[in-house]
């Protein structure tokens, strides 16, 4: 209820236009008003814009367009972003935002959730809202985790309902930082990441800005888009596939790197 009747930002601060897609107004009946770009769960308001640094720069990799002379690349060239804001500035989230978050991708119709975060704890509320979207038919595609520990004690990361994505440096051997153990599904690059910078990050500074509006950081966070935005390019070859089946691709289409087989850091 406090997110449904948070605060609306002035349309002219968002660059809206007074119109139904800015009205003040329940328009399509979902419980927000005026989430035409998005939700921040965080201050319970429409305006989604990341004032911390970490969702653009993961977006960047799934998504920034290519062959157009600018910046950088993702994975999936025409791929649609939804905006929910479920971190702070300071880059802290509460359990009721990360679940308010995800139940309102799945409602929303997105089909391929990108879940950069995680906590060392056991949360039930979570773990709810990840079956949520999985049952929704979104692919959920999680971090492993960055403390050199196994991925069984992160919350996503080690639901059965997630694709787990350990970290890999350029050389193709793991990240050591990445989390590993038997729920890892794939790895994909970590380490150095260019992507995109947001307009206000706290998480770039200026020793990882390049130019302006481009930044590097590592982290399983960063590795999880890669997975994230394949998915999105097998779900728009055939969008009949199941998320158990772009899971399976995900796995039997990798490089076998590591132990011969399935093993603890790669998966």
């Amino acid at each position: 209820a406090t997110a449904q009747q948070g605060a609306v930002p002035n349309c002219t601060s968002l660059g809206l236009t007074l119109d139904k897609s800015c009205n003040n107004l329940d328009d399509d009946s979902n419980g927000y008003i005026d989430d035409t770009n998005g939700w921040d769960f965080i201050n319970n308001d429409n305006d989604p814009n990341d004032d911390y640094g970490h969702g653009t720069h993961i977006a960047g990799t799934i998504g920034a367009v290519g062959n157009n002379s600018s910046g950088v690349v993702g994975v999936n060239w025409v791929s649609k972003i939804m905006a929910i804001k479920v971190f702070s500035q300071s880059g802290y989230a509460t359990i009721s935002a990360l679940v308010s978050g995800l139940t309102y991708g799945a409602d929303m119709g997105a089909k391929v959730s990108n879940l950069s975060w995680g906590c060392y704890c056991e949360s039930v509320s979570v773990e709810d809202a990840v079956t949520y979207e999985h049952d929704a038919g979104m692919v959920v595609v999680a971090a492993a985790g960055n403390e050199s520990w196994d991925s069984l004690d992160m919350t996503p990361a080690n639901s059965d309902k997630v694709i787990t994505v350990a970290a890999s440096e350029s050389t193709d051997s793991i990240a050591y930082f990445s989390n590993y153990g038997e729920k890892i599904d794939v790895a994909a690059p970590g380490v150095d990441i260019l992507s995109l910078k947001s307009s206000v990050s706290v998480m770039c500074s200026a020793s990882n800005t390049v130019a302006t509006n481009y930044c590097r950081v590592s982290g399983t966070s960063m590795a999880t888009p890669h997975a994230a935005g394949l998915a999105a390019l097998l779900l728009a070859k055939n969008p009949a596939l199941t998320n158990e089946q772009v899971r399976q691709i995900l796995r039997r289409g990798a490089t076998d790197l590591g132990t011969t087989g399935k093993d603890q850091d790669f998966g």
